[in-house]
C-alpha cells in the first residue's frame, strides 16, 4: 500500500513538473517559430526602405553607447576582447565607460581609456546616482559629498548625468547636466525575469534580441519627469544600456586545474575537478579564458539594443563630449533600425538652419521646425511635455509651421511592427525663448 502512493505520488510530481515546463517553454518556442522570424521579416522590411537623408546640420554623426561597465566594476568580467569586437559588429563608434569604484578613492581615467581598433573610448564611474566622466586626470575622494564632487568636476570641464532616473535624486542640484531617459536594468525592474529567462534558454543566440525585447515598456513617468525638469533648466536626455555582460552563467580553468564556476553579478558559484562525467561541458577556452558559457545578456545584444547618436564634428573625446553637453543628441532602439541621418532643426523665413536640437532659437526668427528621417515612421512634436501634432505613421519628413510659441520641442518618432506602433527614437529638445 505505502508503494502505491509513492509511486503515485512521484507519477503526480512528475506530471505537474511536466506541466510546469510546459508552461514556461511554450511561450518561446512560439516566439521561436512564429513571432520572432515575423518581427525579423518586418524589420528587414523596413531596411529596404530606408533613404539616407541629405545632411543639413553640417555635423556628421556617431553611434555610441553609454553606462557600460567592464572587469573594474565588482559585477562584471568584461574585457577588451568582449567589448570590441561587440561594438565592431553593432556600428559603434563610441564607449563612455561608467566602472564602478572599488574604494573610497576613485582615480581616472582607469581601466580601457583611447581607441581601440577605431573605436573611441572614454573612461568614467558610476556610483551615488551619476555617472561622470571627468574628461581628464582627476581623483574622486567618495566620502565628499557627492554635490560638491559634481560641482567639481563640472567646473573643471567635466560631464555628471544622473543614473537611474526612476530613483530619488536631489534634482535641484544646478551641477548636473542630463539625465537617463531610458536604462535597460530600470527597464527590468517593473516585470518577473523568469518567463523572459525561459524565452532566452529556448532562442538562445539566434533571437536573443527580441527576447530581451520583451521587458521594454515606455518610461512614460520618466520622460515626464524630463519634461519638467527643461521648463527651467537644460537636462540632456541620453540612453544607458547599463551593459555588464553579468546575467550569465560561465565556466574557466584555475591555474590548479580545477574549473572555476561564475554566476549572476559576476559572483563566483564553486569550484570543482574535472571528471569524466563533466568534461563534456567545456570546450577549448576562449580569449577571456571561458570554456563554458550560458549567455543571457551580452555586449553585443546590448550595444544594438539601444544607442546614442551624437552630432558632432569629429569622433574625438573633445567633440563628442561638447557636443553631449550642447543636448546635440538623440537615443534610438538601433535592433529596430539605423536612425544614423535622422536630424531635427529650426529655419527661419528664409529657409536657413537657426538650430539644432539642444540649441535655444529666439522666437522671433523661428519660422519652421522639421526633422527628416531615414526610416519611414510616424513622427510626434512633444511641447512643454505635450503632444501638439502627429503625422502619418509612414513619413519620412516632419513639418511644424503652425503657431510656434515659446517652450521646449522635442520629436519622438515610432515604427509601426506587429500591427502597433513601437516607440523608436527620441530626440533632446529644441529650446524656443
Amino acid at each position: 500500500m505505502i508503494k502505491r502512493i509513492i509511486k503515485y505520488l512521484f507519477l503526480i510530481i512528475g506530471i505537474l513538473l511536466s506541466l510546469l515546463l510546459i508552461i514556461l517553454f511554450t511561450p518561446g518556442i512560439w516566439h521561436r517559430l512564429v513571432t520572432y522570424p515575423r518581427y525579423e521579416k518586418e524589420v528587414a522590411e523596413l531596411a529596404i526602405l530606408r533613404r539616407e537623408p541629405a545632411n543639413q546640420i553640417n555635423l556628421n554623426s556617431y553611434r555610441g553607447v553609454m553606462h557600460v561597465h567592464s572587469y573594474l566594476s565588482h559585477d562584471s568580467r568584461g574585457t577588451i576582447d568582449d567589448i570590441i569586437p561587440a561594438a565592431k559588429k553593432d556600428g559603434i563608434d563610441f564607449i563612455f565607460l561608467t566602472d564602478h569604484p572599488n574604494g573610497d578613492i576613485d582615480t581616472l581615467p582607469k581601466g580601457y581609456h583611447g581607441y581601440f581598433d577605431g573605436i573611441l573610448i572614454e573612461s568614467g564611474t558610476e556610483k551615488q546616482g551619476f555617472c561622470t566622466w571627468p574628461l581628464g586626470p582627476t581623483v574622486i575622494d567618495w566620502k565628499s559629498d557627492k554635490d560638491s564632487i559634481a560641482k567639481n568636476i563640472v567646473s573643471n570641464g567635466g560631464i555628471i548625468f544622473y543614473a537611474h532616473s526612476e530613483e530619488p535624486h536631489n534634482w535641484i542640484t544646478p551641477y548636473y547636466q542630463g539625465m537617463e531617459i531610458y536604462n535597460f536594468h530600470t527597464d527590468t525592474k517593473d516585470q518577473s525575469p523568469l518567463p523572459i529567462l525561459f524565452d532566452v534558454l529556448v532562442n538562445g543566440n539566434k533571437y536573443r534580441h527580441w527576447a530581451l525585447r520583451q521587458f521594454f515598456n515606455p518610461q512614460t513617468p520618466i520622460l515626464a519627469h524630463w519634461d519638467s525638469l527643461n521648463s527651467s533648466r537644460k537636462i540632456v536626455g541620453f540612453s544607458a544600456i547599463d551593459a555588464h555582460e553579468n546575467q550569465n552563467i560561465r565556466a574557466r580553468y584555475l591555474p590548479d586545474g580545477r574549473i572555476q564556476w561564475v554566476g549572476n553579478n559576476a559572483h563566483n558559484i564553486d569550484t570543482m575537478e574535472v571528471k569524466f562525467w563533466n568534461k563534456w561541458l567545456f570546450s577549448a577556452p576562449d580569449k577571456s579564458g571561458w570554456v563554458f558559457k550560458l549567455l543571457i545578456d551580452t555586449y553585443e545584444t546590448g550595444f544594438n539594443y539601444v544607442t546614442n547618436y551624437v552630432l558632432a564634428d569629429t569622433l574625438s573625446t573633445s567633440s563628442l563630449s561638447k557636443n553631449m553637453k550642447q543636448g546635440h543628441l538623440f537615443i534610438a532602439f538601433k535592433s529596430l533600425g539605423d536612425a544614423k541621418g535622422f536630424q531635427f532643426f529650426g529655419t527661419n523665413a528664409k529657409d536657413s538652419i537657426m538650430g539644432i536640437l539642444g540649441d535655444s532659437i529666439k522666437l522671433e526668427s523661428l519660422k519652421n521646425l522639421k526633422a527628416v528621417s531615414p526610416l519611414p515612421g510616424q513622427f510626434k512634436l512633444i511641447h512643454n511635455g505635450k503632444t501638439v501634432s502627429t503625422s502619418a505613421e509612414k513619413d519620412y519628413e516632419f513639418n511644424f509651421s503652425n503657431k510656434i510659441e515659446k517652450g521646449t520641442y522635442r520629436i519622438e518618432m515610432s515604427l509601426r511592427l506587429q500591427g502597433k506602433l513601437i516607440p523608436w527614437l527620441y530626440t533632446n529638445p529644441i529650446y524656443v525663448y
